[in-house]
């Protein structure tokens, strides 16, 4: 009887330590990027290629660079805004053999969303691209192959065609 009370406590510790746990899954991977794949002619796998997104009002007077000398992979992932409508992104592309360098931009228009898995998890935004807008120095193409980005997709959401270097 004496010790009931010990029992008691015992059994309410651990009831609180149950009830503490979380079996709440937030997703390890929640950062929300667009897969981006590149084709065109056989040597642009190897020069180098770099993405910035140009300074704005919102980024302190400075470009971000997002991709940094990039040399034989045939795709990337980039991050996407929250609050703007349109993305815009440089893509530059210094030839192996000459070391010719163009600059192409690409503005990426689209409607980002809330996701949200749970209140123990942290918000992220969802993407449905619409339209894309390019320059053509050095690109050819840019198709939208999936509009809808999420933060588990393997696919890619835009293929970048590069124009031949020796046309």
């Amino acid at each position: 009887m004496r010790h009931l009370p010990n029992l008691c406590i015992s059994a309410l510790a651990t009831g609180l330590l149950l009830a503490a746990c979380s079996s709440i899954d937030c997703p390890l991977n929640n950062k929300v990027y667009a897969v981006v794949r590149f084709t065109g002619d056989g040597t642009w796998h190897e020069d180098t290629l770099s993405i910035w997104s140009p300074l704005t009002e919102d980024t302190a007077g400075e470009d971000t660079v997002l991709v940094n000398r990039l040399v034989g992979k045939d795709s990337t992932a980039i991050p996407m805004s929250y609050v703007r409508n349109t993305d815009t992104y440089v893509i530059c592309r210094v030839e192996k053999d000459t070391q010719t360098r163009t600059e192409d931009t690409i503005r990426v228009h689209k409607e980002s969303r809330p996701h949200m898995q749970s209140v123990d998890c942290n918000p992220t935004f969802f993407h449905t691209i619409h339209d894309v807008r390019f320059t053509t120095y050095g690109i050819e193409n840019v198709t939208i192959t999936n509009n809808n980005v999420s933060y588990n997709d393997a696919q890619a959401h835009l293929l970048i065609r590069f124009k031949d270097s020796n046309p």
